[in-house]
């Protein structure tokens, strides 16, 4: 997709709604509001990502533009599943900065530290199963 707003006309009409049902669903009075964010005439406000997101059935990491492909194989994946479990959520803006939120709290973020985070993790999580293997008892190879 091109932008956000097709996806969100491409997903809606998916799930065989109507723009007045997604407007409804997210607290909009008309569905103007909808028709132009999907004509890329307006932007969805940050607040509102997570139930767009919902609404759509869809992860807020999914909405934020993530492929599929990423999302399945990457380690950054991996890494905010695991976040998450710690109570942070990672959404990325169009510039590619990424917005953690904690305890209520948004703190923007350069693509380049999450880098950085993802691979300082990598390495420690190396260190530590090749720690568990050093430790464990060999039973095949």
């Amino acid at each position: 997709m091109d932008n956000l707003g097709q996806k969100i006309k491409k997903r809606r009409e998916e799930l065989g709604l109507s723009q007045e049902d997604l407007a409804k669903i997210l607290g909009y009075k008309h569905k103007s509001s909808i028709n132009k964010i999907e004509l890329g005439a307006a932007d969805v406000p940050r607040a509102k990502v997570p139930a767009f997101a919902k609404a759509l059935g869809m992860t807020a990491i999914e909405f934020s533009g993530w492929t599929e492909d990423r999302k399945t194989v990457s380690f950054s994946y991996c890494l905010e599943q695991q976040m998450k479990l710690l109570g942070w959520v990672v959404l990325y803006d169009a510039d590619g900065n990424a917005i953690l939120t904690h305890d209520g709290v948004e703190y923007e973020v350069t693509e380049e530290k999450i880098k950085e985070l993802e691979s300082r993790v990598a390495l420690y999580m190396d260190f530590l199963l090749n720690d568990l293997a050093k430790n464990s008892r060999k039973i095949g190879g």
